[in-house]
């Protein structure tokens, strides 16, 4: 599985070809971002409405902002590679996350973007981190020689500074997978081999977290925060990560199936869904700490959702399935003609929905989904 980060948008099974980047050209980290009307057929990963907008993000750096009653706008970004995720702390203020490591700021509702960090930056969080974490056993063990916990803790924090620096001699080659902020201020990226870092301040400086119950550096494919002030990781092996103090301690981490988990959605009720690899959906009551696995139609994998102001809940997902349900237990499907990967859905002036996936941003009414439903 993680050799596909090379030339597969991460753990989605969408073919991607990345950009070659011909002698004589900047770093996709420093090139800006085509501008192109064919930005709304080009993929598209994640979306988010943001007052009266949607905002999405996809290939190439694009970023596209939907009004009510316009054409999609094509917003200035400074880099020119995948993005992967979006989300918004407040009506103004949003971030996006992608390949290389890379997460992007807009202080404008998504209009523009601006560079905070990349993976170049992450590699040095981490490697300053191992190194603090080193000394801090270096002189712990010293004191307790016959300390085997610290000597084997020891010996992990010098693989973990070995790993940092060969991080930081590749290059930033780590994507970021998902990102949330729970304000304009505090917010957490989530991404491959197990990678966190998180903000106070805005993003004006950032952290590596390194609390997780993750040996193996298992992708982390998702990061939400609930209500209560819970956070929770999803990921992959079906791993589910909690904290109950906002990131600072976590519990052991949940097996919640063998199955990969892609997304976490908090619904209007305060359940918690998780949706994963060839169908998997569980359900928690009670923030993230009991799940219960919900038999769907179908085994398609699932990658976005949204809930409706009825309450209705929509699942998107591969070969084009658009899961609907009205009390998220029992589901019907709705299938795309192309059957392209769906990546997320949004209502949308009242009327329709913006689906988003491999072949870029569709409008479908809701007279025509209710209709269709199978």
């Amino acid at each position: 599985m993680k050799a596909k980060f090379a030339l597969l948008l991460p753990l989605l099974g969408v073919l991607v070809a990345q950009p070659v980047v011909a002698a004589g050209l900047p770093d996709r980290l420093e090139r800006p971002s085509r501008i192109t009307p064919l930005a709304a057929q080009s993929l598209l990963t994640d979306l988010q409405q943001v007052g009266d907008n949607i905002v999405m993000v996809g290939a190439s750096g694009h970023v596209l902002v939907q009004g009510a009653d316009t054409s999609p706008m094509q917003s200035q970004v400074p880099v020119d590679l995948l993005l992967t995720a979006v989300h918004f702390g407040d009506a103004q203020h949003g971030w996006a996350v992608g390949h290389d490591g890379v997460i992007l700021h807009s202080t404008d509702a998504g209009l523009s973007w601006r560079k905070q960090l990349d993976g170049r930056d992450i590699g040095k969080l981490m490697l300053d981190w191992a190194e603090a974490e080193v000394a801090r056993l270096e002189e712990a063990s010293a004191e307790s020689p016959d300390d085997e916990a610290l000597a084997t803790a020891l010996d992990n924090a010098y693989f973990a500074v070995d790993d940092a620096k060969a991080g930081v001699e590749a290059g930033p080659s780590r994507p970021l997978l998902d990102v949330w902020f729970r304000n304009a201020k505090e917010g957490w990226a989530v991404g491959a081999y197990g990678m966190i870092v998180h903000t106070r301040d805005g993003g004006q400086s950032w952290t590596f977290v390194a609390g997780l119950d993750n040996p193996e550096r298992l992708h982390l494919n998702s990061v939400l925060g609930l209500d209560d002030g819970t956070l929770l990781v999803a990921g992959e092996g079906g791993r589910l990560h909690r904290s109950s103090d906002g990131g600072n301690t976590w519990a052991a981490a949940q097996q919640l199936t063998d199955a990969s988990l892609y997304k976490l959605v908090q619904l209007s009720d305060g359940r918690v869904l998780t949706l994963g690899f060839n169908g998997t959906l569980q359900v928690s009551h009670d923030q993230g700490q009991g799940w219960r696995r919900i038999a769907l139609p179908v085994e398609a994998s699932l990658y976005g959702a949204t809930q409706l102001e009825d309450g209705t809940l929509l699942l998107a997902g591969q070969g084009g399935t658009l899961l609907a349900s009205r009390d998220g237990e029992k589901f019907q499907r709705w299938q795309a003609a192309n059957k392209v990967a769906l990546l997320g859905v949004a209502p949308f002036n009242g009327e329709s929905l913006l689906l988003i996936g491999s072949d870029g941003l569709k409008r479908l009414s809701r007279a025509d989904l209710k209709e269709q439903l199978q």
